[in-house]
């Protein structure tokens, strides 16, 4: 009897103990968990890490660690975690430190010859410019035949549904590794696009069969809709029962759709269905599908070949790093092991791999939701450990990266929603101040909006463009220049300010990202407008969302007075330019529109060129120690060289804050060269090729994953290309639809 009571004492004693863990010893032991994850992940190349499911072992991993009640208890934690995948790897207290056994690593004889260390080429997650590997080791790559990816498609006339909501909606599985699987809708115009949605913000990821929808609007003048589904990198999709639904009445009513469970095949393709093809598989199975005999299934078309290195430095056997983790712990993690063809040395206890294998496995829930906090813990470990050990502008931006993570961790425990969590996400990334920051999942249904658009010019919010008001209630009378006060009862400042709070770039590409979400909203709700009209008049206008399209410009190339030129580099293509070429060759001046993003047309500059470049400004980092440190770079550029007939005419280029990443490289040249008079404002200051990678609960992040500066070797992440001469536009100058940046350029022509 003494015995029990002895036990459950030491029962409550243990269940007190956790309970009284405060939440800043949760965020601190997971903070410490979560640098161990980063340095085990990406730098530590034993064979059995190579095979772990990251998100699952951090699920499971952050209830294991939460509640260690000291250094001790989570040191005990942390080597039970991760010894069964990395055995080399030593977790101890500060005190008790030690020097690396060299010995413990060093296997005898010849039976493991081959040298394995992780280099990184940039952050590598699949297909594209960045690559990661493991040296000497069998690497997946895709086909180079490939395409961007494997699609099945169908299409039909879309005059029956003209000004009516369509629902599309498809059975769809997956599994991904370094790809997306999505499903698509697009309404066609005769010249241009309307409606679109291809899932960009929600890929599809579960192994399970669910269904997936989107509901979009056809416009008035639509002639076609097309959808479907695919998958781009690596991994597979099953897609089946394909619905077409128009909203009649309130009501939805079915559209026929032909062959739209796959049953009728040929040759093992879906018969009236368009398929894909180079570097990825279709084929029609018929077990485990939720609908009808067949469904069809999309692989990527992988090869495996031993990849000996990506570039000449890498860490040699006997590196180690040695990191401070917090909570007096240190982590010794050798950077290179030795292998064969199928292990590393040393090789993990089997029965300590195994029974974590079976935890973890216990521990899953059945889908990664943002409800679940511990999945926003997992996705917050995750983000912070890539940009720590990949992003190229912390030193540029003095992002403080380090404090983020407690920080982010600490909200995470916190936010409820899925609105929650990503404006979570948007914070932390906030502070890398990089423009190509872009945070897709979460609500996507809160981003219908109205046909307004808005600028920010002299400290105030204006009203830029009313392309209709359809259905309003109050004052009709808005117009541009009137100034905004209020948006859905709240101060508009206060509005633009929050979403710039969480907008990741330069000053002026805040301002540009945060004006389109200013009326953002679910669909068909309501938007409340507060406005001052041109005589300061305050007044008050209601309007509902839903999914429009403000009106975009289509000029190209056109003559103006006295043989000066307007070319809109943004919509006009470079076999139209150099169809005007000997009308050009003669013009007395040239205005040149980059407000925002090329049409493919970089040659243009050749034109402009009189001597052959060779600058380097983009710089890919070569990674192999954790933390950013002793980084080298492969440097590159465009190349580009003189061609004729080269254009005498006085060259003005027009450009602001819009104008980002493939922008800024040309007008880079611009710049360097002398090449134009550069009017307008300064640029987004965000350039180079961008990475992703996805996080659990159906969100991904894209980012800069190079290193590129402006071509004189000055910073340009953040700060942008400046103009020779500044514009500043005026209220009144929005109120009149003058375009103060032409009115400039014309001026200096004269």
């Amino acid at each position: 009897m003494k015995f029990i009571s002895l036990f459950v004492v030491a029962l409550f004693i243990s269940y007190h103990t956790n309970a009284q863990v405060s939440k800043e010893q949760k965020v601190a032991n997971l903070s410490t968990f979560s640098k161990v994850y980063g340095y085990v992940r990406y730098f530590h190349p034993s064979e059995e890490a190579s095979k772990v499911n990251w998100e699952q072992f951090l699920y499971y991993g952050v209830k294991e660690v939460e509640n260690a009640e000291n250094s001790t208890a989570l040191k005990e934690k942390l080597n039970s975690l991760f010894n069964p995948i990395a055995p080399s790897v030593r977790i101890s207290g500060l005190k008790e430190a030690t020097a690396f056994d060299l010995k413990s690593i060093t296997p005898a004889g010849s039976a493991y010859p081959k040298q394995v260390t992780w280099q990184h080429y940039g952050h590598g997650v699949g297909p594209g410019l960045y690559k990661s590997i493991r040296t000497n080791r069998n690497v997946a790559t895709m086909d180079m035949n490939t395409q961007g990816f494997g699609n099945v498609t169908s299409s039909m006339d879309a005059t029956p549904f003209k000004g009516k909501w369509i629902r599309l909606s498809s059975n769809i599985k997956a599994e991904v590794s370094s790809g997306q699987a999505q499903m698509w809708l697009r309404v066609d115009k005769s010249d241009k696009m309307g409606f679109f949605d291809n899932m960009d913000a929600r890929p599809i990821k579960s192994d399970k069969w669910k269904v997936y929808e989107t509901i979009g609007l056809v416009d008035e003048d639509a002639k076609g809709i097309v959808f479907g589904a695919f998958l781009s990198g690596m991994g597979k999709m099953w897609v089946d029962n394909f619905k077409l639904e128009v909203e009649e009445n309130g009501k939805w009513t079915n559209v026929p759709i032909k062959n739209a469970s796959f049953e009728l095949v040929d040759n093992d393709k879906p018969n009236d269905w368009r398929i894909g093809s180079g570097g990825y598989n279709y084929r029609m199975v018929n077990q485990d599908i939720p609908d009808g005999k067949t469904a069809l299934l999309i692989t990527d078309n992988t090869v495996y070949k031993v990849e000996k290195q990506l570039f000449d430095v890498k860490a040699t056997f006997g590196a180690t790093v040695t990191k401070s983790v917090g909570n007096d712990l240190t982590v010794i993690a050798p950077l290179v092991l030795m292998g064969d063809e199928q292990s590393t040395f040393p090789i993990a206890n089997p029965l300590k791999l195994k029974i974590l294998n079976e935890k973890i496995a216990k521990a899953q829930p059945e889908t990664f939701s943002d409800q679940d906090r511990y999945v926003r813990l997992t996705g917050v470990m995750i983000a912070w450990n890539i940009f720590q050990h990949f992003y190229p502008y912390h030193q540029e931006v003095k992002s403080d990266w380090p404090a983020q993570l407690p920080k982010a961790l600490s909200a995470a425990y916190e936010v409820k929603t899925s609105d929650q969590y990503l404006e979570l996400l948007g914070i932390m990334t906030e502070k890398l101040k990089d423009g190509h920051v872009y945070i897709s999942g979460g609500n996507y249904l809160n981003s219908y909006n109205v046909p307004l658009s808005a600028k920010y010019v002299e400290g105030k919010l204006v009203i830029a463009q009313v392309d209709s008001l359809p259905g309003a209630k109050g004052d009709l009378g808005l117009k541009p220049g009137d100034i905004i006060t209020k948006i859905d009862g709240k101060p508009a400042m206060e509005r633009f300010e929050a979403v710039r709070s969480t907008t990741s770039g330069s000053a002026q590409w805040k301002d540009v990202r945060a004006l389109p979400q200013l009326f953002n909203g679910a669909k068909g709700s309501e938007l409340s407008l507060s406005y001052l009209s041109a005589n300061g008049e305050e007044k008050q206008l209601r309007l509902q969302r839903g999914s429009v399209r403000s009106k975009i410009d289509t000029t190209t190339i056109k003559k103006m007075d006295n043989g000066v030129y307007y070319l809109n580099i943004g919509t006009t293509e470079m076999k139209a330019i150099k169809a005007r070429l000997p009308e050009l060759e003669s013009a007395k001046a040239i205005i040149c529109d980059l407000r925002g993003y090329p049409r493919n047309n970089n040659e243009f500059i050749n034109y402009l060129l009189t001597v052959k470049d060779d600058n380097k400004w983009m710089f890919v980092p070569q990674i192999t120690r954790p933390d950013y440190e002793g980084v080298t770079y492969e440097s590159m550029g465009w190349s580009m060289e003189p061609s004729k007939p080269h254009l005498n005419a006085k060259i003005i280029f027009l450009t602001a804050g819009g104008a980002v990443s493939y922008a800024e490289s040309y007008m880079g040249f611009i710049k360097q060269y002398k090449l134009a008079t550069i009017v307008g404002q300064p640029t987004a200051g965000a350039n180079g090729n961008v990475t992703s990678f996805p996080l659990p609960g159906g969100y991904t992040i894209r980012f800069t994953g190079m290193n590129v500066k402006q071509q004189d070797g000055s910073q340009l992440q953040g700060i942008g290309i400046q103009p020779d001469v500044l514009v500043k536009e005026t209220i009144k100058g929005v109120a009149e639809g003058r375009d103060e940046f032409m009115e400039k350029a014309l001026e200096l022509i004269k």
